[in-house]
This record gives C-alpha cells, structure tokens and sequence, in this order.
C-alpha cells in the first residue's frame, strides 16, 4: 500500500475480506389471483391469516362460486404459508360514493396510488368506499365542524334565507373581568347558517362597537349567547298619512323604515321629512337594520292633516332602549322579520349524526371543532371538522347504527399538522388511516365570517377554501353533513362475482416481476372458465410466468367439470389426462388430481375446492418443519388439510395411468387419511427436475447464492475476491449436504474459469456442481421361502 508520508508515522488501512454471506430465503410465500368481494384492485396484499383475508378481501360468496377463490387462498394460509393476494379487476367494478350533484358517480378507486394519482383532486365525488364492490352501499359518511354558535328557536322564519345577516344589541352586557366588570355598548353581528322551522342556526362573527368599529374577535359570555326578541310588544302601525298634528312621546323606541342606511353608524341624526314640511329633528340612531333605524328621541312637528309624512313604529312598555332587540336583514338591504319570542341553545349539542336507524348525538363522539392550535397560531379560523363512518343498515358489519370508524379534530388545511409533525389535513389523514373510505370534493360551505363595516349590509367571506394553507385562512363552514354512499358494483351489472378470464390473466401479469414481488408458489385456484380450454389458457399463462421468474412454481388442478359431479372414475382419468395433456411441460409446474370436499363455515355448506393450493401449501409446510429438498408428499408429510372425502380417488391402475403423465394423484389412504401420493413436476422428460424435491432443492441455493454473489459485484476479479466467494458457497452446501439435501459438490471459481477474456469482458464466473438427493417413488419388498436345511448364504445370490 502506499503510505504518502511525508514525516516519520503510521499509517493503519483496513480490508475488509468478509463481503457477502449467504442468508436465509422465505420459501413460504403464495400468490392467487381472484374477484375477491372487496380489497384493493391488481395489487398484492401479503395476507397472513385468515382473519386477514377476511378483513381485507371480505368473506366467500356463493354467487358465481366465487368462494372458490376464497377457501382455496384460506386452504394455503392454513398450512403456514404467507399469501399475496390480488383482486383481479373488471369492467363494471364501482366504488360506493356520494356525488356532488347526483346520489353517485362512476367511479373506480383501484388501490391508494390510483387514488393519490388520479382521484384526489376530484370535484364530482364527495367520499367513496376504499374500494370497489357493493359491499359498501349505504354505508354513511357524517362531518360536523364549527358551523353555528347558537339556535334561535320560537320565531317567525318567513323569508329569512341562509346567508343574511343578524344583529343584536348588546348596549349596556356585563361582562366580567379579573376583579372587575365592564359594560359592553354597540352590537354583534353574526351570518344566518340555516333555517328551520321556527328556527335559526347562527355563526356571531364579529363585535361593532358604538362608534362602528368593527373587531374580528368574537363575542364570547359565559354560557350560550341569548338573542331576545323586544319585550311585550304593544302596538305596530304604519301612518300613511298625518291625520291630526302632534308629537310622539319620546318615551317610546320608534323604528324608521324603508330607508337606505348605507354609511349611517350609531349615533348619527336621522331627519324625516314627509309632505310640505320637516317633521323631526335631531333624532339620534341607537340601532341600525337594513332598511330601518332605531332612534329614542322626541318627533315632533307633525302639521296638519293630510301632511304625507311616512314612517313605521314599535312601542313597547319599557322606559329605555330595547338593547336586546333582534333583527334580520338580508345581504341586499332590503326585508325584515319580526320575531314575536325567542330561545338560545347551543347549537353543537343539539346535532346527530343524520342515521336512518338510530339517532348518535355528535357530543357523543368528541368536542365541538373549531380552530386548531396550528391553524391559530397562523391566523386561521374554523379548520377543524370530525369524520364519522357509520354502518346504518348493518350490511358491512351486521350491526345497524355501527360507528365503524371515527376521526377527530382533522383540519381543512392542507398544511395542518399535529404534534410532533403527524399531518392532519382530512383527505390525506382519510386516505391514510381510514379501511373504508377516501374524500373528494370539499363541500362550499358557507362563510364563517363577514365583511367589517358600519352598515348592516353583510357580505359573506371565504368560497368553500377547503385544503388551502392556513395562513391567514377562515375556512367556509359545511356544519352537520351526512353522505350516503351508493352505487357500489361487484363484477356483473346484477352484482355477481364472474370474473372474465382476461381480468385474470391480467392480473397475474402484476406478478411477472422478481424482483418487484418474492413469490415460491403461483397459486392456480379454480379452472379459468365453462370450458376446458380457457381452464388449460389460464394455467399455461401462471406456467408461462414461473418459467419466466425461475424461481417460483406454479400450482395446477384439473378442469372443475371433468372430475367433480363425474360419476365415472375411468371417465375422470380420461378427463384428467386429456386436461393436462394440453399443457406445457416444465419443471417450474406441479400437477395435482384432487379436488376436496370441504366446510364452507361462512356459508354452511360443503365444498368442492381444487387441490392446488394444498399442494402448495404442503410445500411451504415441509419448509417450515423440514426443509425445502424433503418431498412434501406421502403419509409423513403429504396430509390434506380440511378434506372430508375427495370428488377423485384413483386406484393403483388409474394412478399407473396418471403418474407417467405428470400428475400427482391425491389419494384417500385407510390410516393415513387424504395426502398427496406423488412429487413429480410438470416436467414431460426425464430429468433430475422432474422431481419436486430437487427443483426446489435449485430453487433454494440458486436464490441464496445469487444474493451472495450480488455482494461481488464491483469488485475486482482476482484471486481475493474469488477465493473470498468460494469460503461464502462451500460451507453453505456443505450444511445442505449435512441436512441430506445433496449428496457430493464442488464449487469451482478460479483462473480456469475466470480466463484473461473473461476478466476483460468485466466478467465473474463460479461453476457449482451439485448431486442432488432422490426421494423414494417406487419400493419393491421380495419375500423369499426356503426349505428348513437350506442355508441362506446358498440363496441370497438366487433371488
């Protein structure tokens, strides 16, 4: 090594001579592909009980004998093996949604990429199911955020509409302070959120004080705020014409109205004039409607009769000003309701949930919302909003009125986060953690705030700014929404379960990729259609893609209709044979002859279900308890699990015409129960791999030394990195030697391999001779009788 130093010293370099190892390899993981009820579309989910299934993919149907799919991905998981599922797709799969302007939408959410992708800017969807299928109609989607302050019950809600303005004297409140109390003086102003019968729900914005200011902080009193209607109302009359000449007694509140009141602030002159003459002076405004004025001193200078002065009044039996008098007035200036009385409740605790089945009262659930800590630190207001997910019908979890899910104090804001950085924001939180739904359209809500101002004229603020940043944000109210969510599909128009062939063998096509997904076991299911040739299609296609991977293999039973409900078992062999005769020979295929009849628990019933997934399980077993060279047939380690009789059970002939064809029969044997009785692949020469044992003897050190001969790449070729390779592969075969998988090898990675061309060409060459060990398939036992004074020795070379 080159030291390059300059004074005397010691340099210390370290090489590291111990790159790569062989590791262990997961030889127990299943793949299947099915029109499962619902789930994620054309991704592969890694199911590890059958609970899990349940969860993810729903439970079998019997509709279109969809539970095949079903109880053959539940028969592998019960070996031990780990399954990754696909739910095939299909041409009228529908998610459940609530449309923006219709009861739903096409719609199809195949997984949270697509979503993510292509569905979260949506604007014709409100919520959807996760996924689709009908399994999710009527499911209900319920939102409450900070939509009102208060009800105001018990008055006359003709003409009043959302979106008009409400103001309310608060001359002369006590307010408490530390030590002290305050009178407020002006009015509050507040926007109409919704109208009930004999009912007004109302947001308070903002504080307009005597002078007119206005402030943005709210008004805040101990309890809920109380609008009252003016007290013991006496008399209203409207005066067309001056009859006689006169004076109304100042001791009465008088309203003027139909006037423009535009720039008028408290305490501003109002003079009246009517016909000839000026008939008020110095009148001064205690409260302010649109349209109308308040004022509390003398009128006087009514002239004669037939004068034309025109103005309206209200007496009532107080002395003083009606501080807490009511009026609402609409955004153009125009209209004004009378109320005769008046209650204040608060608004939150009088909200449910809007179910069909039972009445939840969103108190029940959580606090009201409002503004998060984030979003006030930011200037924002109103971001917070509660999601519920409510089972009304009891259809997805069989009990109706079943809050599913629940989640509170999310934000509008796209931005909004919770300690210490989770992000909040609806949508994404929604997309994220919920198992049921995603979020589309934000609604428009209405304005959580009005414009400032000295008039009465209000003007709503903020357009539905849902999922913009906070800063600086008052997001629009929606208040208490409930979303039904309709037009789920499953695989037909009439809700069946009957996936085409195409979908299928689509969706077996996600799996092409080694290095995308680990797959040991390409699980066949059911037959690929009605015909024979659609079930030989679909099983040539997962054989097509093992032989493409090498590192996998693909599990087959034989057309559903030529063995099960045949009455014939001759009949069954020549089907059987005919079957597989069809398809292609491979060593990265294993053929089974069963079909099993097993319990349907789900459903009450029993069962005919192909035997591929057991064979792949008994795989997977067998490199759980063994190792992956054992054979996994025979009475040791070939039992069936969960089969009550078979629709096949062939005899020693039949199995004699079977076996040459690469069939592995499945036999029903006295003691020994049912147990596959063979362990050849698919394989249609004959070969060392046309053994189950030793192709997945390969399949196991062909994975684990390729991963430790990864960790060569990039290095140099010479003789270090050669020998430092052989000292990672021969003890690892010379442990599976030792655990009876092979019988002798030799590993061989040197200059005879690795030329001066080979090491030019940037090439690493090892070449890795293997005996493998054979099972047992045939035993032939020879019992001999000999007379009395025969030695044996005379006879033992005879035989």
């Amino acid at each position: 090594m080159s030291l390059n130093l300059v004074s005397p010293g010691v340099k210390v370099r370290e090489v590291d001579l111990t790159i790569g190892r062989v590791d262990a390899a997961n030889e127990q993981v299943g793949a299947i592909v099915g029109p499962f009820e619902k789930g994620p579309v054309d991704v592969p989910i890694l199911i590890e009980t059958e609970q899990d299934l349940l969860r993810t993919f729903g439970k079998p149907i019997s509709t279109d004998a969809q539970y095949d799919y079903w109880l053959s991905a539940s028969s592998y998981l019960s070996y031990g093996g780990i399954l990754r599922v696909l739910r095939t797709d299909g041409s009228t799969l529908n998610n459940a949604n609530a449309g923006v302007s219709a009861d739903s939408v096409t719609l199809k959410v195949k997984s949270y990429e697509n979503y993510v992708n292509d569905h979260s800017t949506a604007t014709t969807w409100s919520y959807a199911a996760k996924n689709p299928g009908r399994w999710a109609n009527n499911l209900k989607v319920c939102t409450i955020d900070g939509f009102a302050d208060q009800i105001i019950s018990g008055v006359s809600t003709s003409g009043v509409t959302v979106g008009m303005g409400v103001t309310q004297s608060i001359d002369g409140r006590v307010v408490a302070g530390s030590g002290s109390t305050s009178a407020y003086d002006g009015y509050l102003r507040a926007i109409v959120t919704g109208v009930g019968e004999g009912e007004l729900y109302v947001k308070v914005t903002d504080k307009v004080s005597a002078a007119g200011t206005s402030t943005s902080a709210e008004y805040t009193q101990g309890g809920s705020l109380e609008f009252t209607a003016p007290a013991s109302v006496t008399s209203t009359s409207t005066v067309g014409v001056a009859t006689t000449a006169g004076v109304i007694d100042a001791a009465f509140d008088v309203s003027i109205s139909g006037i423009v009141t535009t720039g008028i602030q408290l305490g501003d002159s109002v003079e009246v004039t009517g016909g000839n003459s000026t008939v008020s002076t110095g009148t001064t405004v205690v409260s302010i409607g649109i349209g109308t004025v308040f004022v509390d001193k003398t009128i006087t200078g009514i002239s004669t009769a037939g004068d034309g002065a025109v103005f309206t009044f209200s007496r009532t039996t107080s002395t003083t000003a009606n501080t807490n008098q009511l009026y609402v007035v609409n955004a153009s200036g125009t209209g004004i309701a009378t109320y005769t009385s008046a209650t204040a409740t608060d608004w939150y605790g009088e909200q449910t949930l809007g179910l069909t089945n039972s009445t939840v009262y969103w108190k029940s659930i959580a606090e009201k919302p409002g503004t998060s800590q984030y979003a006030s630190e930011r200037s924002a207001a109103n971001d917070e909003i509660h999601v519920v997910v409510v089972d009304d019908t009891g259809a997805v979890t069989g009990a109706a009125g079943n809050i599913v899910e629940k989640f509170t104090y999310l934000t509008k804001s796209s931005d909004g986060i919770t300690s210490p950085t989770e992000s909040v924001y609806y949508k994404d939180y929604l997309a994220r953690i919920s198992e049921y739904v995603y979020a589309g359209a934000a609604p428009a809500g209405v304005a959580g705030g009005l414009t400032a101002g000295s008039g009465a004229a209000f003007t709503a603020s903020g357009t539905g700014n849902w999922g913009g940043t906070a800063q600086g944000t008052k997001f629009a109210v929606a208040g208490t929404q409930t979303y039904n969510l309709v037009g789920g599909e499953n695989y037909t128009a009439s809700g069946g379960f009957a996936a085409t062939l195409a979908d299928i063998v689509s969706s077996y096509e996600v799996l092409k990729n080694p290095a995308e997904y680990d797959i040991n076991f390409l699980i066949n299911g059911p037959s690929g259609g009605d015909s024979i040739y659609e079930s030989q299609a679909k099983a040539n296609k997962l054989i097509e893609i093992a032989n493409l991977r090498k590192d996998c293999i693909a599990c087959i039973s034989p057309h559903r209709a030529g063995v099960v409900n045949v009455a014939n078992s001759d009949t069954q062999t020549n089907n059987i044979i005919a079957f597989f005769d069809g398809l292609t020979s491979s060593s990265y295929a294993v053929f089974d002859s069963g079909y099993k009849y097993m319990y349907d628990r789900f459903n009450n019933q029993f069962r005919y279900i192909p035997c591929n997934a057991d064979v792949a399980g008994l795989m997977a077993r067998t490199s759980i308890n063994q190792y992956s060279w054992f054979s996994p047939a025979g009475s040791s380690r070939g039992a069936i699990n969960g089969a009550v009789k078979l629709a096949y059970n062939p005899s020693q002939a039949q199995r004699d015409l079977i076996y040459p064809k690469r069939i592995n029969p499945v036999i029903a044997s006295p003691g020994s129960g049912i147990i596959l009785f063979g362990d050849k692949t698919g394989l249609a020469y004959a070969s060392a791999f046309d053994r189950i044992n030793v192709r997945r003897l390969f399949l196991t050190i062909e994975g684990s030394i390729e991963r430790a001969a990864r960790d060569q790449l990039f290095e140099f070729n010479d003789v270090i990195t050669r020998s430092n390779f052989v000292n990672i592969v021969e003890p690892y075969l010379r442990d599976v030697k030792a655990k009876r998988g092979i019988t002798d090898f030799i590993v061989i990675c040197d200059e005879t391999n690795n030329t001066p061309d080979v090491i030019d060409s940037n090439q690493f060459r090892a070449d890795i001779f293997v005996k493998p060990a054979r099972s047992i398939n045939f035993i032939g036992l020879t019992f001999v009788a000999t007379r009395t004074g025969v030695s044996f020795e005379e006879v033992v070379g005879n035989v």
